[in-house]
């Protein structure tokens, strides 16, 4: 068994999908579009196994042809490392507040975006307590269960009303299932400018969570926390709701005062 020199065996890779992003590196990195032939040489590979992987990322939108039949890589590429750059500026922007939410409340912070029908949590802080809530950063969960969730859900509802109301899919007895309840939820957060989550997706976990806005009013992102039911009193919901509003606030106008 062949071992690292630190004693590990090497993680096994998936030749094909290596092969795969060795191509798309070639095509971003190169100063022009390149042909089959060029890529096979480059990357000492064989050309019927780039052709097969290029025709693969032609179909994925990854890269297009020109009318020399060589190829070069797609806008996509660009929209996705646009995405992780946003991601990652607006965890900076973010974070102060979220290690500051953290110490006060000493549960679990989240900062969450809109991923499709779901909500992403692109960073988190854990709560220091033994028992805690657990998530993982970069995980993903329902939008109508969740406090992040239904805050970016309420934000973004004309657009996401009619594709959620075929996911309304039930996680615990207090999970919303019905497109008239979530109407009423939805127009709530609105109104208060926060959710409340009391578990709903897991049925011994609960949060609150507030809207943070960029210059334009846009929402961008949600922060919130979560703990154990056991632990989230009302008095102290109310509590946290008060701290997280001022948390998304104050993140916002951060946001904001960047992009005037």
């Amino acid at each position: 068994m062949t071992t690292t020199n630190k004693g590990r065996t090497p993680p096994r890779v998936d030749s094909t999908l290596q092969k795969g992003l060795q191509i798309l590196e070639a095509l971003a990195t190169s100063q022009r579009s390149l042909g089959i032939t060029e890529l096979s040489t480059l990357l000492k590979l064989n050309k019927s196994n780039v052709h097969r992987l290029i025709k693969t990322l032609g179909v994925m939108n990854y890269v297009v042809q020109d009318e020399n039949r060589s190829y070069r890589p797609s806008m996509k590429l660009w929209k996705l490392g646009s995405s992780v750059m946003s991601h990652a500026n607006l965890v900076q922007l973010c974070i102060g507040e979220m290690n500051k939410l953290a110490q006060k409340t000493g549960e679990s912070v989240h900062l969450s975006v809109l991923d499709g029908l779901r909500v992403l949590y692109v960073e988190k802080i854990d709560s220091a307590q033994s028992v805690r809530a657990y998530s993982e950063r970069g995980g993903s969960a329902p939008l109508h269960c969740t406090a992040t969730g239904k805050v970016l859900l309420a934000y973004s509802y004309d657009a996401l009303r009619e594709p959620i109301s075929k996911m309304l899919h039930k996680h615990t007895t207090k999970t919303i299932t019905s497109i008239k309840a979530l109407d009423g939820e939805v127009a709530a957060i609105r109104n208060a400018g926060y959710s409340v989550n009391m578990g709903e997706y897991r049925a011994d976990v609960g949060g609150v969570a507030a809207p943070i806005f960029d210059s334009d009013g846009k929402n961008v992102a949600a922060i919130g926390i979560s703990g154990p039911t056991s632990r989230l009193t009302k008095p102290l919901i109310k509590e946290f709701v008060a701290m997280v509003v001022a948390s998304a606030k104050t993140a916002s106008t951060t946001i904001a005062s960047l992009q005037r």
